[in-house]
């Protein structure tokens, strides 16, 4: 945001993205309400649920916004025309977001208007995650006016799991409005609470009662990112998927992934991936509180390790096995010890382990990987680490 002209540009392609949006995302059946007569500037904060979200949300505020977007965006093919058409305010996934949160009130302080999701990233499960006061402390901080933005039925058209998108209904509201006298008035927790009811959504508690259809091709495929741990024999990393089909290669267990994102088979444990992730993520984190020895709680094999760069580029360094410790992770090597990694995340369908570890921003990625293992084994040593 440097001269006049850098802003007519980000002013124009703003305005033709909101007014593309709903051509986009007719498919979807999509609908939603718009901002009309709120003064800015304003930060909106809304649930994350699709690779599409910026289209959802340009479509319900007509005004010029600036998204706060994932750094790996800026990596892909597309990622310097969207910084040169929008300058989005990029976030290094798996660290700590301080200059990200510094760019927002900066932004809004020169009278910008910002979307954040602030979960971070999308649910595997379809429920929102429930944010700390963190958010509501930027809210706060940066004295502006805050609008809360829902969405529901984009986890049944891109489960975060999956390799495909499906078409079904997606639906968006404004949840909130809140004057910057209002949030004022509020207390940190009370703002909190406002934000975590505004956005919250569990995707598969509304679909019992709608039971809509989301059709696509290779429905199942991917489950095996996110439902780790067998629900009958309790072996992990077993799952095997085609088409619409799953089976667990160690005993055998199999069903089908339906329209409506249920789940159905003969002996089934859990019909809703919700239910059956919900537990696989609680029976992992027990194993490895459990685990005794010195050896590895995981391991796998044919990965790479690679860093992303200042100049956002990703330095492949080294092809190997990674095993993960209840205190670090080794990889060809090299350790990194878990207390040194303040954060995780993952990305790809969880098939990539983002994290930050003295300074340097790296991840670790492979074909058949399932990151979310080794981002509960982080999650157990530093519950462990607080008490």
């Amino acid at each position: 945001m440097k001269g006049w002209k850098d802003k007519f540009r980000y002013r124009l392609f703003y305005r033709m993205l909101h007014a593309v949006s709903p051509l986009v995302l007719k498919k979807y059946d999509f609908q939603t309400d718009k901002l009309k007569d709120f003064q800015g500037p304003y930060l909106v904060m809304s649930n994350h649920l699709t690779e599409v979200d910026m289209f959802i949300l340009a479509a319900a505020f007509p005004k010029p916004m600036f998204f706060v977007a994932g750094e790996h965006l800026l990596r892909s093919k597309n990622g310097p025309f969207m910084k040169w058409a929008q300058d989005p305010i990029f976030e290094f996934k798996g660290s700590v977001a301080l200059d990200t949160a510094r760019e927002i009130l900066d932004r809004l302080k020169k009278g910008k208007n910002v979307i954040l999701f602030p979960e971070g990233s999308r649910s595997f499960n379809g429920e929102t995650l429930t944010l700390p006061e963190s958010a509501a402390k930027l809210v706060k901080l940066a004295g502006c006016g805050l609008v809360t933005y829902h969405m529901e039925g984009g986890y049944f058209v891109a489960p975060r799991w999956a390799y495909t998108f499906r078409t079904g209904p997606m639906r968006g509201r404004i949840a909130g409005t809140y004057t910057p006298q209002q949030i004022r008035q509020m207390s940190t927790r009370e703002l909190t609470e406002a934000i975590n009811r505004d956005l919250a959504e569990n995707a598969y508690q509304r679909q019992r009662g709608t039971m809509a259809a989301y059709r696509g091709e290779r429905l199942a495929e991917g489950l095996e990112n996110y439902l780790v741990k067998c629900s009958r024999c309790g072996a992990f990393d077993s799952m095997k998927t085609e088409g619409d089909r799953f089976r667990c290669l160690a005993c055998g267990q199999s069903g089908v992934y339906t329209e409506q994102g249920f789940l159905k088979g003969e002996g089934l444990r859990f019909d809703s991936v919700y239910d059956w992730g919900k537990w696989s993520e609680q029976e992992t984190e027990a194993y490895i509180a459990a685990f005794e020895g010195e050896g590895p709680v995981f391991q796998d094999e044919d990965l790479l390790l690679y860093e992303i760069t200042a100049d956002h580029q990703q330095k492949d360094l080294v092809r190997g096995s990674l095993s993960g410790f209840k205190d670090r992770l080794e990889f060809a090597g090299e350790r990194f010890d878990l207390q040194d990694i303040p954060l995780v995340d993952m990305l790809y369908y969880g098939k990539t382990l983002l994290f930050s570890c003295h300074g340097r921003h790296l991840g670790i990625t492979g074909a058949a990987f399932h990151a979310i293992k080794y981002a509960k084994l982080h999650k157990v040593f530093k519950e462990k680490e607080r008490e």
